[in-house]
């Protein structure tokens, strides 16, 4: 049987980012009862009119023939409330709703979907599903942009386009958490241990916000934040809030905020705030701050500390160090001794023991470390070109100096407001030259060589004494 009912009804949806579409409601839709098996009933009441109709129910937009319902059954209470019943279901150019039922309340523009609920987006194939979820239509008048709230964990999977010529769907993103709300396509929360998915992507959290502008944000906050990627390019962030920049597919950088910590396949990186920037998937910048207890750097097997750090890799090559306030840099360990400049007790020494490696250190309230690639029998590596260190500066370095035609390893401490140490150039790793300057005091420091090593005293930084001025590098 065809009967017709003229109801206030929604006109199109929007769902979370990505999964549904953005058209504000121009008009109502005048509803029409396209088929029902059973005949309906309409019932008068106060003024208005009742409507009940059951089997094989669809329904459509009178003069919007691609907006359709459909269910087993309907009920519509005086054109203000309007229930769908049994595989209910809704359908337009962009959106696809299914769900146990749908319920419609006219006065605040809310669709509710109960039981089994699933939302696709007809043009990427992202969908929205939950036992729970409300959209808040965008209707002129009523507000600017459809709003969203699911309940009971739900689930967003959004699905990413192809880049031009790829010929396997990349994987999607999936979003899980207790509870989510939208605004337009712009703006998403998550709450309640939420879960992000990707391939080799995993985040985890207590809540999760989601922004679109010029490149989009997805921060998750609390628990504390995790967040870890793994393959070739892997790492993993730990924070308060750990937060993801992204331009479309593209990751554009990773940061983490409050017991900020970042491990990568080169560097480990703790502060308050790190940061870490992404030039075509390459790291191509790290940074990090914390006034309070101090940022660390690991990298490249270099110890930094500092109030801040920034670090300088485009295209993953160590190029410029830098570190303000509080500036410590260590070089690389040498741990089995064979470096150019490495220092131990000579092997004539009658000590019964044997002194570590001296690592050469830098402090000051600045430094800049600069960086060059050196080929090494066919192997690029990278390798240390000066380092510059102001205000209080301090170096300790091991080398080893010609005395008559001798090599004779030393340990040379120095202090000044700046202190410039220039490196041997090529593949060699040893120091070339130590400059540094004071104004009108004198720089001073301490250098012990060959003889005073191969006691078996223990030789440490000069805490006490009169410093001694050197004369030269």
């Amino acid at each position: 049987m065809r009967a017709v009912l003229t109801v206030l009804l929604f006109g199109l949806l929007a769902v979370p980012a990505g999964v549904g579409a953005q058209r504000p409601a121009e008009r109502r839709c005048q509803l029409e009862v396209v088929n029902v098996d059973r005949e309906g009933v309409r019932q008068a009441f106060q003024g208005s009119e009742n409507y009940f109709a059951g089997g094989t129910l669809r329904l459509r937009c009178r003069n919007q023939p691609e907006v359709t319902l459909a269910g087993d059954s309907l009920e519509s209470y005086t054109a203000q409330i309007v229930r769908l019943l049994g595989s209910a279901r809704y359908r337009d150019d962009d959106i696809d709703i299914q769900a146990d039922s749908i319920f419609y309340t006219k006065a605040d523009e809310r669709l509710q979907l109960r039981g089994n609920a699933v939302v696709t987006n007809r043009i990427n194939g992202s969908t929205l599903a939950g036992p729970w979820i409300d959209y808040l239509r965008a209707v002129r008048g009523i507000r600017d942009s459809a709003e969203t709230i699911a309940l009971q964990r739900p689930t967003v999977t959004y699905r990413v386009a192809r880049a031009e010529g790829d010929t396997v769907d990349p994987a999607p993103y999936v979003i899980t958490g207790d509870g989510m709300k939208t605004r337009g396509s712009s703006w998403m929360v998550a709450w309640g241990q939420v879960l992000v998915d990707r391939d080799s992507l995993h985040g985890r959290g207590d809540s999760l916000i989601y922004i679109q502008a010029d490149e989009d944000d997805v921060t998750l906050v609390g628990g504390p934040a995790t967040l870890a990627r793994g393959g070739e390019d892997a790492f993993d962030v730990i924070g308060q809030h750990v937060r993801l920049g992204l331009r479309g597919e593209e990751l554009r950088s990773v940061e983490a905020f409050g017991g900020g910590h970042v491990t990568t396949a080169s560097a480990d990186v703790v502060g308050d705030s790190v940061r870490l920037g992404f030039v075509d998937g390459q790291l191509e910048a790290t940074r990090a701050w914390d006034r309070a207890n101090g940022a660390t750097v690991l990298a490249e097997g270099y110890d930094v500390r500092g109030d801040s750090i920034a670090i300088d890799t485009p295209g993953e090559r160590l190029r410029e160090l830098r570190v303000f306030g509080r500036g410590t840099l260590l070089e690389p360990e040498d741990t089995a001794g064979t470096g150019a400049d490495s220092l131990a007790v000579p092997a004539d020494s009658a000590a019964t023991d044997t002194l570590p490696p001296i690592r050469n250190t830098m402090t000051g309230a600045r430094l800049t470390a600069r960086f060059t690639d050196a080929d090494s029998a066919g192997v690029l590596l990278t390798r240390l070109v000066d380092i510059v260190a102001t205000g209080s500066a301090t170096a300790l370095f091991a080398r080893t100096v010609m005395r008559e035609g001798k090599p004779s390893p030393t340990i040379n401490y120095t202090r000044g407001d700046t202190i410039i140490v220039t490196m041997k150039a090529g593949d060699s790793t040893g120091v070339h030259e130590v400059r540094a300057y004071r104004g009108s005091q004198p720089v001073d420091g301490i250098q012990l060589e060959r003889a005073s090593l191969g006691r078996q005293a223990r030789v440490g930084l000069p805490g006490t004494g009169s410093p001694r001025r050197e004369e030269g590098p």
